[in-house]
């Protein structure tokens, strides 16, 4: 069972990854003009490492969230097959 993230949160995801996009663009631009430029590069490894490290907290996140509902549903489950062995 997956779960579905909301509007809001598709949006925080697009507004970030429209973020990041435009401060990669601009990075590789300017290393593109300064190709020794060693600052840039540390910048370009350094944003492309917040990068995978958002992405992977996200994705981490969205497991959490999976398990947490499937452990619910477990829960609620049994719950309810109780109540009908009670009620006959």
């Amino acid at each position: 069972m997956s779960v579905l993230k909301s509007k809001k949160q598709n949006l925080k995801d697009i507004e970030f990854y429209a973020h990041m996009n435009n401060a990669i663009s601009l990075i590789k631009k300017w290393r593109e003009s300064s190709p020794a430029n060693e600052e840039l590069k540390l910048m370009s490894e350094s944003l492309v490492g917040i990068f995978f490290w958002c992405n992977t907290m996200e994705q981490e996140a969205r497991i959490h969230e999976d398990i947490v509902s499937q452990y619910r549903d477990k829960k609620n489950r049994a719950i309810f097959k109780l109540k009908q062995i009670e009620n006959g």
